[in-house]
């Protein structure tokens, strides 16, 4: 007989198997804690998604902060660079990510995919450039971790393609095939956000595999390889989950479900998952609940959460296990905006009841609070949402934690802005503490 869950109960055991309800650190720690906090939540999270906009920080610095709190992000920095003390290398795990290395294993048909899929355009700028390969190779070698456009104007390659997206000269695009398939390694970022590249070893022998390659004719046989690729990393999926459906399982490495599939049949017949019938208010929905899931106990916990956190970045996921709908205001024209431009889920126990959008003004020391929103949560029973008064009061503190962490004295509101009573109530509230700083050290020890 199929097990059935509360709705209730599905959410608490989703954030729980994401390492959410410990208790978070306020003060920055040091740099030996701060890459405890990374592991930590690498662990359940097996990556970070990647993402360059940093109007309040970072999203690849989020998860750790909304998990563990206050975290020095220079560690992160450090665990991507090569040596033994290396966690995670860059990888198209979702999107671009840090992802472990196990994780970036697991991925290699993605790169010997993208090795021959985007061959015929790469092998065109070869063709018209004999030297191409083994010139970016014997750069990369010589100027040690270098970015794709330090890299081309040290070829003197300056004409770059028509358009307004990514106009990049031939040895720019050259350059992030041979990272997507694998022949680059990627060692860090610059000061621009850009990848640093080195050549992984056996390079040269990848480059004339691929320099040998015929695409008409038949590839060497994967499959059983891949098969297996691809079952460990929905093992890790479900395990990360708690509970999920298939869709969302399949994309937390953005796998097509048909891939997907066979897989997840795999661990249902090994008993990893079984499913299960989740109580809604618009209908029962058939999940997937790993054997280890954990108990489904209310979560004390008030964080904020990136919108490419692993706990929401599937929406669909998002919207049916948390009632919310969530669509970044960044691809908006301004006018048309309705929750602000990068604005910030806030959780509250197992409840997401608010956004908020933040921006950090540095040369002020400000933490700017741009609007907070109220989330509908329209299936959600009244008696299971957290009143205003709790929400106003979880969300200072957490936005003292936040300012903190980011070394801002202030928090400045704008009450006029996003749900004017919230808004008010959060500027009313900041306002009275005229000591920013001490009264995050109060909530911490509350």
């Amino acid at each position: 007989m199929t097990a059935t869950l509360s709705w209730t109960h599905a959410r608490r055991i989703a954030l729980r198997a994401q390492g959410m309800g410990r208790a978070r650190r306020m003060a920055l720690p040091s740099a030996a804690a701060s890459r405890r906090a990374l592991r930590t939540t690498l662990e359940r999270t097996h990556f970070l998604q990647i993402d360059s906009v940093n109007i309040f920080e970072r999203a690849h610095h989020l998860p750790v902060f909304t998990r563990t709190g206050s975290w020095d992000t220079a560690a992160l920095e450090r665990a991507s660079r090569p040596g033994r003390s290396r966690l995670v290398k860059e990888a198209l795990a979702h999107e671009a990510t840090f992802a472990t290395e196990h994780v970036h294993d697991l991925l290699d048909f993605r790169r010997r995919a993208a090795a021959t899929r985007d061959w015929g355009r790469i092998r065109e700028a070869a063709a018209s450039s004999p030297d191409l390969f083994a010139r970016i190779l014997t750069a990369c070698d010589e100027l040690g971790p270098v970015s794709a456009a330090a890299l081309s104007r040290h070829l003197g390659d300056t004409e770059r393609g028509e358009g307004w997206g990514w106009r990049r000269t031939a040895s720019q695009w050259t350059v992030e095939y041979l990272f997507r398939a694998g022949i680059l390694d990627c060692v860090g970022r610059n000061s621009q956000f850009e990848r640093l590249y080195v050549p992984v070893p056996g390079a040269s022998e990848r480059l004339d595999e691929l320099a040998a390659f015929d695409p008409s004719s038949p590839t060497a046989p994967h499959d059983r390889q891949d098969r297996t690729s691809h079952e460990q990393l929905m093992a890790l999926a479900a395990r990360s989950s708690g509970i999920a459906e298939s869709a969302s399982l399949a994309d937390y490495f953005r796998l097509r479900l048909r891939d997907a599939r066979p897989a997840i049949e795999q661990l249902l017949t090994a008993g990893e998952v079984t499913e299960v019938q989740v109580e809604h208010p618009a209908g029962r929905r058939t999940m997937l609940l790993h054997r280890d899931a954990p108990a489904p106990t209310p979560l004390r916990t008030a964080a904020l959460v990136s919108p490419f956190d692993p706990i929401v970045f599937h929406r669909p996921r998002l919207e049916r296990l948390f009632d919310v709908d969530y669509r970044i205001g960044i691809y908006t024209p301004a006018a048309k905006r309705t929750s602000g431009y990068y604005s910030l889920l806030f959780l509250l126990g197992d409840v997401f009841p608010a956004r908020v959008d933040l921006k950090a003004d540095r040369t002020r020391g400000t933490l700017e609070v741009r609007g907070v929103f109220r989330e509908e949560l329209p299936h959600l029973p009244t008696r299971q949402r957290p009143a205003d008064e709790a929400v106003v009061a979880a969300l200072g503190g957490e936005l003292r934690r936040a300012a903190a962490w980011q070394g801002l004295e202030r928090i400045e509101v704008d009450a006029a802005s996003g749900d004017r009573e919230l808004s008010a109530a959060l500027a009313a509230l900041t306002e009275a503490v005229s000591e920013p700083g001490d009264a995050a050290a109060r909530h911490a020890s509350a």
